[in-house]
C-alpha cells in the first residue's frame, strides 16, 4: 500500500441536479495579500447549472473543508 503526499478530495455533488461536480481550479492564495497567511483551494462547478464549491486548507496535514462554512 503506498502513501500518498496529498490527500484526495472527493468531488461534491450538486445539491441542485444531484450529479458530481467538476474540479474548475486549484491552487494557492493569500488571506490578506502579501502579510496574510498561504490557503490551497479546490474549485468545483456543476456542468449542468454552474453551482460551485470550494474547499480549502492550510496546511497539507489539515483536512479539506468547504470556504466559508
Amino acid at each position: 500500500m503506498s502513501l500518498e503526499n496529498e490527500p484526495t478530495i472527493d468531488p461534491p455533488t450538486c445539491s441542485r441536479c444531484e450529479i458530481e461536480m467538476e474540479r474548475r481550479a486549484a491552487g494557492t492564495t493569500k488571506t490578506i495579500p502579501v502579510i496574510g497567511s498561504e490557503v490551497e483551494f479546490r474549485q468545483f462547478g456543476c456542468p449542468e447549472c454552474g453551482q460551485g464549491a470550494r474547499f480549502e486548507r492550510r496546511d497539507p496535514d489539515d483536512e479539506w473543508a468547504r470556504a466559508g462554512v
